[in-house]
């Protein structure tokens, strides 16, 4: 699903942006995240995400987060432990990053 177009988040910044930033701005803010690999993201990581991914595509593996299942049209993220040294399971999209903002706010 596509997302809304908005006013980039960056202060002062009139650009849409399909996302949080707009596309100068988010080049930046990746950047500024280090690579995928950097982040944790590995191969092991993606190798992981293939062996799932058949499994969530039949639409009843449970979210590792809210324990409901993650039907076949929904996003998911390979979930893992707050630090990061072990693979909690397929985890639904939202349930992912919303529980990434909640740790980032305390």
């Amino acid at each position: 699903m596509p997302r809304a177009k908005r006013i980039c988040a960056k202060a002062g910044c009139p650009r849409v942006a399909d996302g949080r930033y707009c596309p100068v701005h988010n080049a930046a803010y990746e950047a500024e995240r280090g690579s995928r690999e950097a982040r944790g993201y590995d191969h092991k990581h993606r190798e992981l995400r293939k062996q799932w991914a058949p499994k969530v595509a039949q639409g009843n593996i449970p979210c590792a987060k809210c324990k409901q299942v993650i039907t076949t049209y929904q996003r998911w993220h390979l979930g893992h432990t707050d630090d990061r040294t072990a693979w909690t399971g397929p985890e639904h999209e939202h349930c992912n990053l919303s529980d990434a903002g909640r740790r980032s706010h305390r």
